[in-house]
């Protein structure tokens, strides 16, 4: 690999590195100068590349950086009310879980006992019907798998019986369960057909704790609605749409790109003022002690032009060596082609004398045979004769 190639990467690591540390510098001079400038306007509004159009859009960045930031705060504001809901939500709803799942069982025991109560014949008919067959059907599996459970036999008997105790299961389980569901359609019907006073004991402590329950979900159902609102309601505000986590990395990326733009409109005008581009209005916020800031930023200039122009004077030599290379390759191709020349003019004149030849030869014939014309006549009788 050309060596110069080395040493140009190695000259553009150095230009890249000194153009980056020359921005860095008149950005900080840049952002220096707008805060003197403070809330003045010194330079008239123009367009272009101006300190009037600069200082113009520095304004334009200022407004937009403090909405987006109002925005940001207001959002994280709205994140910690909804993470605060969130939590609330999901507490409640383990506890609305709960309570269903006590009132179902309330429900459960409470129509287990108003069946049994007398005087309900007309309205616990059918379900004390239902929980006849259910009960039979429950005995029946419970005799069952006992007397599966005590035979005795050889292994094929034992996987039929095991086949069939888990039938049993499965049955006996199954109206376990349609009898708990019974119980509890029992107790959610009959309970309000039921008057107060006709229940004593286990009957009346269930009414009782059913009548809490209900009250206490009614409550909680009420809370969560409210919760739930509040939370829509601050997502709609957010204009998130269910997504305000992702309306707040838009709002920093937002963010992040003004401060881009912040520091290339330092970078402008620190540039104007480097370059004594921004007349005297500029020049006179350019303090003393810039002066070591714009030293460097000179040098460093100076530095990057010394090795973009020492780039250039190496990439000039290699062109030059390439065209050399081509210049080479067509001189050989020419000489290639001077010698397919030489050799093809050789060949003409081989080709020219022997031609000369042939010609030469039919002359010495024709020649011949006009200085001989009697030879000729019977050359010719010879030929008529033979014919």
């Amino acid at each position: 690999m050309d060596e110069r190639r080395n040493i140009i990467r190695e000259y553009e690591k150095k230009t890249i590195a000194d153009t980056a540390e020359r921005n860095r510098l008149l950005a900080d001079l840049g952002k220096t100068l707008l805060q003197r400038i403070a809330d003045d306007e010194p330079f008239p509004k123009e367009t272009g590349n101006t300190p009037g159009a600069v200082l113009a859009d520095y304004r334009l960045l200022q407004k937009e950086a403090a909405e987006t930031a109002e925005n940001i705060k207001s959002l994280e504001e709205d994140l910690l009310l909804l993470k605060d809901l969130d939590q609330k939500i999901s507490s409640g709803a383990e506890e609305q879980a709960g309570l269903e799942k006590e009132l179902a069982e309330d429900y459960v025991q409470f129509g287990k006992l108003l069946l049994e109560l007398p005087g309900l014949e007309g309205t616990a008919g059918s379900f004390r019907q239902q929980e006849e067959i259910l009960l039979a059907k429950i005995d029946e599996q419970e005799k069952k798998l006992e007397g599966l459970e005590e035979q005795a036999g050889g292994i094929l008997a034992w996987f039929g019986r095991n086949a069939q105790m888990a039938l049993s299961r499965t049955l006996l389980l199954k109206n376990q369960s349609a009898l708990q569901r019974l119980y509890r359609g029992a107790g959610e019907h009959l309970a309000p057909t039921v008057p107060e006073d006709d229940l004593k004991g286990e009957a009346a402590e269930y009414s009782e704790k059913i009548t809490a329950g209900k009250s206490a979900l009614s409550s909680l159902n009420e809370d969560l609605t409210a919760l739930r609102a509040e939370r829509l309601k601050i997502t709609e505000r957010t204009g998130a749409k269910g997504s305000p986590a992702r309306h707040m990395q838009v709002l920093v990326k937002h963010m992040d790109h003004i401060n881009d733009e912040f520091s290339a409109v330092y970078h402008r005008l620190g540039l104007l003022a480097a370059e004594n581009s921004g007349g005297d209005t500029l020049s006179s916020f350019v303090k003393k002690e810039d002066r070591e800031l714009l030293e460097k930023a000179k040098l460093l200039r100076r530095q990057i032009a010394e090795k973009e122009l020492e780039i250039e004077k190496i990439e000039a030599a290699i062109n030059i060596d390439r065209e050399k290379c081509e210049i080479e390759k067509i001189n050989k191709s020419i000489r290639g082609q001077q010698r397919k020349i030489s050799d093809a003019e050789e060949a003409i004149t081989a080709l020219e004398k022997q031609l000369a030849e042939s010609e030469q030869h039919i002359e010495e014939l024709k020649a011949f045979i006009n200085n001989n014309p009697e030879k000729q006549e019977d050359y010719g009788r010879e030929n008529k004769e033979g014919r």
